[in-house]
């Protein structure tokens, strides 16, 4: 008796997680791209010399501490803006948007453009690459802190900030010395205004009794 054949069975297809999102569909701007030129033209004049494209991603699942993402900003390699000249792409949680009401969505497509910087040379005007395009870079957060610290504590300055100015002042001892000794002079003229005031007051104080 011959083997009975084996059945092939059709491998399962890797899911695309990265859908691109074209800027204009049926002749009008997509919803994204329009909240998008809005903010750029009131709030981020600064990234009107860049091409910034939106991008759907599927799937996105919270991590173990519950936190879900809904948008990440990305920046675009050399090889990526030779196809597409896009200078930044911002991946936006598919399943999520729809459920965000407008101002939400306005916030977070500001959040990340928040991310997307021009890299500034010494006198503070953009650098630009030899094909004369604009250096980009991804902005860090200006504060991240845990949500209990901030219940406990307070929002205050970011302690790095504060840490960052107090090493720069213990380099420069000369410095906080003339910062000290001006302080003092500061006290002893304020005590010797204090001072010089007393005796005229009690004078008027005899006179009157």
């Amino acid at each position: 008796m011959s083997r009975p054949r084996k059945v092939k069975t059709e491998k399962k297809r890797r899911r695309v997680t990265v859908q691109f999102i074209a800027p204009a569909h049926a002749g009008k701007r997509v919803e994204c791209y329009a909240i998008c030129d809005k903010l750029i033209a009131n709030e981020r004049a600064d990234l009107k010399p860049l091409k910034i494209g939106f991008a759907w991603h599927l799937g996105w699942r919270a991590d173990p501490d519950g936190f879900l993402p809904l948008a990440k900003c990305r920046k675009r390699g050399d090889l990526d803006r030779e196809l597409d000249e896009y200078d930044f792409i911002i991946l936006l949680n598919k399943e999520a948007w729809p459920v965000l009401e407008a101002k939400q969505k306005e916030r977070l497509i500001f959040h990340e453009l928040e991310h997307a910087q021009l890299s500034l040379d010494s006198n503070g005007d953009p650098k630009k690459d030899d094909r004369g395009r604009f250096v980009c870079r991804v902005r860090k957060h200006d504060i991240e802190e845990f949500r209990s610290v901030i219940e406990k504590y307070g929002m205050n300055e970011d302690l790095s900030t504060l840490a960052l100015a107090a090493i720069h002042d213990a380099e420069r001892p000369l410095l906080a010395a003339a910062n000290n000794k001006g302080m003092e002079k500061t006290v002893a003229a304020e005590e010797a205004k204090d001072k010089a005031k007393q005796p005229k007051k009690s004078q008027r104080r005899v006179k009157d009794l």
